[in-house]
């Protein structure tokens, strides 16, 4: 029965116990595949949400602010007129059973199904089911945007979060703080999608707390001033104009080093080395509070008061916070953003019908744990393949890998199967002790494995490079015919009547 507020507060209790039971059910199932996890999160969420409702309930229930449960368990009481109550209590009921015929609590499956219904995950595909992060568009944004570069995918994946190497004068358009804000949407949708009971909240507060800590202590990389340039012309990079007497003289430290004061001063960096060379002269004798404006780059500028430095800060302070809030949450998604850059490194090396199959295997992806390695059979010694285990017998005579081959030019290295010891010529270890003999590893010396073969190879194609003459090889003969050979072939064919 619902009529009471009592009534109410006893079934909220009991639902919230069911939800607890259900809960600890739930987690006693192990999901095994990735996609199991993210449903027995989801599940496990909306019954905390709910559970969440239930207890706020209760406890406005129990704070009474008017009185009204205080009232009912006095009524319960009666009074003098216990009976009168309480047959006044029973007609309460037997008025409602019959104006709800056939009403009972629900059971506890019935009650837990909506919460164990499986909702659909809204991931794109090249999510892949929360297992990798989609910023293509984010990526194309920051290629086509004045604080970005051109840059491939993988490479902006790992210096998302490197935020200090974007000029800070271009941190101030509204173009970086609206990719600020897109990046942090679509970091907290996917955070809340892929680890729906870790609490967001509880994520942005700490992320804030230690923010203002950091920008009250000036510690935050590239933000030490706080957005306020301070006109003092010292620090590390800048360069003492007054010790040079001339434009010519200031030249002789270097382009960079005379770049790097420029930028360290905001003023701006552009233009021929001799322009950047007379913007740095011109702040001679000078505060960069005196320094003509036009020099500077954009937001660069001192302050000209103390309203205008104050604004500056609080433009800065947003930047810095959405910035800090940023790396936060790159940092609790660390594994997803390494594991898109490996998606994507594979990705790349693999061909469509690969691509498709993958896509199929998704929703079975179990994540590798890692195991002890375990001791493999192999009394054979067998070659092992790439699953770790050893080939088969037959495939291992099939590539001669019972052959041995010996080559003394390495040592006296063995190389097993024919394959492997025709691909040694070309190796390091063949070419150096080709090396040390002081010969050539050309072509001519192909399935010479003996030094004193490569020696006399060696010197036979060395008197034949210096034109020696032998009469043997060079010395020709003519036939009746016209045919012209070498004495030795001549010879050999006259003795046997063929010419």
């Amino acid at each position: 029965m619902a009529s009471t507020l009592l009534e109410h507060t006893r079934e909220a209790h009991e639902e919230v116990e069911r939800l607890e039971r259900a809960i600890v059910i739930d987690f006693r199932t192990e999901a095994v595949t990735h996609k199991e996890r993210l449903l027995q999160n989801h599940r496990v969420n909306r019954m905390l949400d709910e559970t969440a409702k239930k207890s706020k309930k209760l406890r406005s229930v129990y704070e009474d602010s008017d009185d009204v449960r205080k009232e009912e368990i006095a009524a319960l009481g009666g009074g003098h007129n216990v009976f009168s109550a309480y047959y006044d209590r029973l007609k309460e009921v037997r008025d409602y059973h019959k104006l709800y015929p056939g009403f009972h609590a629900p059971s506890a499956d019935d009650f837990l199904a909506p919460f164990k219904a499986d909702a659909p995950l809204e991931f794109s595909g090249e999510e892949a089911n929360g297992r990798f992060l989609d910023l293509h568009g984010l990526h194309h944004t920051f290629q086509n945007s004045a604080f970005g570069r051109q840059l491939d995918y993988i490479v902006y994946l790992s210096q998302l979060a490197d935020f200090a190497s974007i000029p800070r004068d271009k941190k101030f358009s509204k173009g970086y703080s609206e990719y600020l804000s897109v990046l942090l949407e679509y970091l907290q949708r996917f955070h809340s999608r892929v680890k729906p009971i870790v609490f967001m909240e509880t994520i942005v507060k700490k992320a804030d707390d230690e923010f203002e800590e950091q920008w009250s202590a000036g510690v935050i990389p590239g933000w030490e001033d706080k957005g306020v340039r301070a006109t003092a012309l010292t620090g590390e990079g800048i360069v003492d104009v007054e010790t040079f007497a001339s434009p010519l003289e200031l030249e002789a430290i270097g382009a960079d080093a005379i770049k790097v004061a420029l930028g360290k001063m905001g003023l701006k960096q552009g233009g021929t080395e001799e322009q950047r060379r007379d913007r740095l002269w011109a702040i001679r004798g000078k505060s960069l509070a005196e320094v003509d404006k036009k020099h500077f780059a954009k937001g660069a500028a001192p302050a000209a008061g103390p309203e205008e430095a104050t604004k500056r800060e609080e433009s800065a302070k947003a930047v810095a916070r959405l910035e800090g809030l940023a790396e936060r949450l790159l940092e609790h998604l660390a594994a997803v953003v390494s594991a898109t850059k490996g998606n994507v490194e594979k990705k790349a090396t693999l061909s469509l019908a690969e691509l498709e199959a993958e896509a199929e295997e998704d929703d079975d992806f179990v994540e590798e744990e890692e195991e002890e390695e375990e001791e493999v059979y192999n009394p054979l010694k067998l070659p092992l393949g790439w699953d770790g285990k050893p080939i088969p017998y037959w495939l291992y005579k099939l590539h001669g890998l019972n052959l041995e081959f010996t080559c003394e030019i390495c040592g006296n290295y063995s190389y097993w199967g024919r394959r492997a010891y025709e691909r040694h010529f070309k190796e390091f270890r063949h070419q150096h002790g080709m090396r040390c003999l002081k010969i050539p590893n050309t072509k001519a010396f192909a399935e010479v494995t003996t030094i004193a073969d490569a020696l006399l190879l060696h010197r036979a194609l060395e008197a034949k490079k210096e034109g020696k003459w032998d009469r043997v090889t060079d010395e020709e003969y003519e036939d009746a015919d016209g045919n012209v050979y070498n004495k030795k072939t001549y010879e050999d064919l006259r003795k046997q009547g063929l010419i």
